[in-house]
């Protein structure tokens, strides 16, 4: 395998060239395998490990991601950006065969952990393809970075429709979903492999990692804007492992209804974050969007608490309602934060990504502790509470407008 990532590193450098356009395209196609099977996991693990081990899964596997992303501007000094995407990402695919074919409790927990601390890592990787693509031109990063969320988002939705179709009425079609995301992840590994082979690393600044944890923080905007990302990442928790896992157990709707819910739900970054970033960029800057944003998921986050009984049509409004406080969130703090970072500065973009697994660490620790002492559907007013600390590290941002 070196041997033919060398032989293809070295053809003709000058014949290639990357356009932006090839980000969206590699971030669509991996944020698509990905939703292909997030939101089932945690029903589909239940075959090999009880509720409270698939949280010490979640858990575990976040907690080793984060010790990952400390260490991983190393690696990237010294294989690149390229090497780095194409090794984890071939990991991956192993893991979600793995977990799609084999039936052993032991090595499906195994398999999942790895997907689970490598999926994230390669979400670093796109953002340093995509930084380093955009160069100094800083004053178009919210459209851009609004637009592969917006295409993202397309993936996003048709994602849980897609398995929801393939599952159907079915528990036993999950496993199915595996081999079909591993199967779209191969695309993603191809057109990295011919259409990026001569992409120019930037200079990665390699520190030390306590040295670098107290800069970051001693920023004030990257920390607060940090903060408000990680808040939203808490949100992603709950709704990847206890939202559809409530539906199905509680509420009583099959696969394919979750799925259509969910998809209905995830059209609302399609609609909204494109503009936002526009909005962001052009007009009114991210903190008057961003706050709203908290203010909507703490809202809507309570009102699962009273859907008990409700039809499919109420949780479909509630969770496009939901998406388009996630979107604003989501699509403001992504443009503040590479507003202010540029493509060299992978530590700086590692600690931001931190935020995806430690999101899913204080998640999946919360909703298990809060479960413990509350009826699941009460579990979701704690989450619309989580969700106000969001508007105070709005309030700390020095606005770009």
């Amino acid at each position: 395998m070196s041997n033919l990532f060398s032989s293809l590193f070295h053809r003709n450098r000058n014949t290639c060239k990357i356009d932006f356009w090839l980000i969206y395209v590699l971030s669509t196609i991996f944020h698509f395998h990905g939703l292909f099977v997030v939101y089932n996991s945690s029903t589909y693990m239940e075959k090999f490990a009880t509720p409270e081990v698939i949280g010490a899964m979640y858990t575990i596997s976040s907690c080793l991601a984060v010790l990952a992303f400390l260490f991983i501007s190393r690696v990237l000094k010294k294989i690149g950006n390229v090497r780095l995407t194409l090794w984890l990402a071939l990991f991956e695919l192993v893991s979600l065969v793995v977990l799609g074919l084999v039936g052993h409790p032991a090595t499906a927990i195994v398999a999942f952990v790895a997907f689970m601390i490598l999926n994230p890592l390669i979400y670093l990787t796109i953002d340093i393809f995509s930084e380093t693509l955009i160069g100094s031109n800083e004053g178009s990063t919210g459209s851009k970075r609004g637009l592969t969320l917006t295409i993202m988002s397309l993936a996003s939705a048709a994602g849980p429709l897609a398995m929801g179709f393939v599952v159907g009425n079915n528990d036993g079609n999950l496993s199915v979903t595996y081999i079909i995301s591993a199967g779209i992840l191969s695309i993603f590994i191809l057109i990295v492999l011919f259409r990026f082979y001569c992409f120019t690393d930037p200079s990665y600044k390699e520190i030390q990692v306590l040295s670098a944890i107290s800069e970051f923080w001693q920023e004030s905007d990257i920390r607060s804007v940090f903060l408000a990302h990680l808040n939203l990442q808490v949100f992603f928790a709950w709704t990847i492992i206890y939202i559809p896992l409530y539906m199905a157990t509680k509420i009583g709707f099959s696969w394919e209804q979750i799925g259509t819910i969910l998809a209905v739900g995830l059209m609302a970054y399609v609609i909204f974050e494109w503009p936002i970033g526009y909005i962001a960029d052009k007009y009114i800057g991210e903190k008057e969007m961003m706050a709203l944003g908290f203010i909507i998921l703490a809202i809507t986050s309570g009102c699962i608490t009273i859907m008990t009984n409700s039809s499919i049509l109420y949780w479909m409004i509630l969770m496009f309602v939901s998406r388009i406080g996630a979107s604003l969130v989501e699509a403001t703090t992504e443009s503040y934060f590479f507003k202010h970072i540029d493509g060299s500065e992978a530590n700086i973009m590692s600690f931001f990504r931190l935020a995806r697994p430690l999101g899913m660490i204080i998640g999946s620790l919360l909703g298990s502790v809060s479960l413990l002492y509350f009826e699941f559907e009460f579990i979701f007013v704690i989450l619309g509470l989580l969700m106000l600390p969001g508007i105070y590290f709005t309030s700390q941002l020095t606005d770009t407008k």
